[in-house]
């Protein structure tokens, strides 16, 4: 086949690292503006990769199913109809199985569409555990979790050590009996080799999840680390994008505006985000002493969310224990448990008393305190906010106890993960508008993040005991 597809400068730069297999790179994120034509690149890599290498598998991903078939499924067709590969003569698509497999006589490979979305009912991505693929383009990552990715890139192992990494030839048998470490020499080339390198391509616009702190970041403060590589994508970098979808972008609200058009990943410009980006990392690392003990649960719902459980030491969060489809009886068992080994105070502990919450509490001792989100806020003594309920009030003193550095969080990294994106979300409710002050309600913030905010609700919950103590003097 003769195929001279053209690209732009950074989309050759961008193809250039992914198909050098010696230069020990494994991680590549092309992101910034909308326009920049990311998954036209990432479509563009996955064909490359299907012809250069016989017989491989290769992923096409994002969050939802749906979306790659409405979007990133489309750019692919037309990237294949630019380089004249026709459906039937050269590929088939099952829409069943979704899965585009290229003919015998064009090598054979297949591309593999993956919902990557991390639902309840497969927190670990069990349904990925028998993949075995070549390479992976996943579009738009800011709509998928750290575990999604890091879960994706263990799959990629399929026929690495078939094909010569200099040269991209077929393998010979390979010369060294041993087999430690596993390299040949390639016929072609003359080069020694261990094969193929993992690569995976991500495409995003700015957001404040993983892909800023394992790659913008770390690029723009110099440090990115060396198996990985970012290229920022503007809309100005690409010479086929429309003057009018430019001047759409221009017209955009500022906060859309920076994002999209100017690929601006630090512009927090939300008026409705109560706890900023930085704030929030910085809890994860902040210094500050402990004290009395507490205990504060948000507890599931009918066993479609999870029972989150925290143990602090003064406004140190010390410890996170989750159940996820629990029972009332376990939820009191683990909550007395905690409370046992870490020897705190019966009326320093704390459940959210809506739902099934309050069967929990009446398993606990009578000095637990039960909280009711929609309840009458606590008067405290030179508030200025009216609080349209509990949680409101609940939520803005965790924003500012977090914003002023007073709160510390110890954890593991997946739930760092879901602590920040809980913590982005933090918004007020009709931020222009006077009157009583509301935060976003659980189901908003499910439509947001696709999930119950349990670990955010935790949190706040530990903002009432400071709260209590305030009010007794009112």
């Amino acid at each position: 086949m003769n195929i001279n597809p053209e690209f732009t400068p950074k989309q050759s730069e961008t193809l250039k690292v992914l198909l050098d297999h010696t230069n020990g790179i494994n991680e590549v994120l092309f992101g910034g503006a909308a326009g920049g034509a990311k998954s036209f690149l990432g479509c563009s890599w996955l064909n490359l990769g299907c012809l250069t290498f016989p017989g491989t598998r290769w992923v096409m991903g994002r969050a939802q199913l749906k979306n790659i078939k409405d979007t990133t499924l489309n750019t692919w067709y037309d990237v294949s109809r630019l380089w004249k590969l026709e459906e039937g003569k050269h590929w088939t698509f099952n829409s069943k199985d979704n899965i585009i497999r290229f003919k015998p006589d064009y090598g054979g490979s297949s591309i593999l569409l993956k919902d990557l979305f991390q639902y309840p009912s497969d927190p670990d991505f069990d349904a990925l555990g028998s993949l075995e693929i070549t390479g992976a383009f996943v579009d738009e990552v800011s709509q998928i979790t750290l575990k999604a990715k890091n879960i994706l890139r263990s799959r990629i192992r399929y026929k690495l050590t078939d094909f010569c990494g200099s040269c991209a030839a077929v393998r010979l048998p390979k010369l060294n009996l041993n087999n430690d470490p596993p390299t040949w020499v390639c016929s072609t080339c003359g080069e020694t080799t261990t094969g193929l390198v993992p690569k995976i391509l991500y495409a995003t616009n700015p957001s404040k999840n993983w892909a800023y702190d394992e790659f913008y970041k770390p690029w723009k403060e110099d440090r990115l680390r060396e198996s990985r590589y970012y290229i920022p994508a503007l809309a100005g970098d690409n010479k086929y994008l429309p003057d009018e979808y430019k001047k759409t972008l221009a017209d955009l609200p500022e906060g859309d505006r920076q994002r999209l058009l100017l690929g601006n990943w630090e512009y927090d410009g939300d008026q409705a985000t109560m706890i900023p980006y930085a704030k929030i990392m910085d809890v994860f690392v902040s210094r500050i002493s402990g004290g009395q003990r507490f205990i504060s649960a948000d507890i599931a719902r009918q066993g479609r969310d999870k029972t989150v459980v925290g143990v602090w030491d003064g406004f140190r969060l010390e410890r996170i224990e989750e159940l996820a489809k629990n029972k009332i009886p376990e939820a009191a068992d683990l909550i007395k448990r905690l409370r046992f080994e870490h020897k705190v105070h019966w009326d320093n502990v704390c459940v959210d008393e809506d739902g099934v919450g309050g069967g929990v509490l009446d398993l606990l001792d009578d000095n637990a305190v039960g909280i009711v989100n929609n309840s009458t806020p606590l008067k405290v003594e030179g508030e200025k906010e009216n609080f349209g309920n509990m949680k409101a009030q609940l939520y803005f003193y965790l924003a500012k106890y977090i914003n002023d550095g007073k709160i510390f969080i110890r954890c593991t990294p997946e739930q760092r993960e879901i602590v920040t994106r809980e913590l982005e979300v933090v918004k007020k409710r009709n931020p222009d508008q006077d009157g009583k002050f509301y935060v976003l309600q659980k189901s908003e913030v499910k439509d947001l993040i696709g999930r119950s905010p349990d670990y955010s609700d935790m949190l706040a919950y530990r903002m009432y005991f400071e709260l209590a103590n305030q009010s007794r003097y009112v």
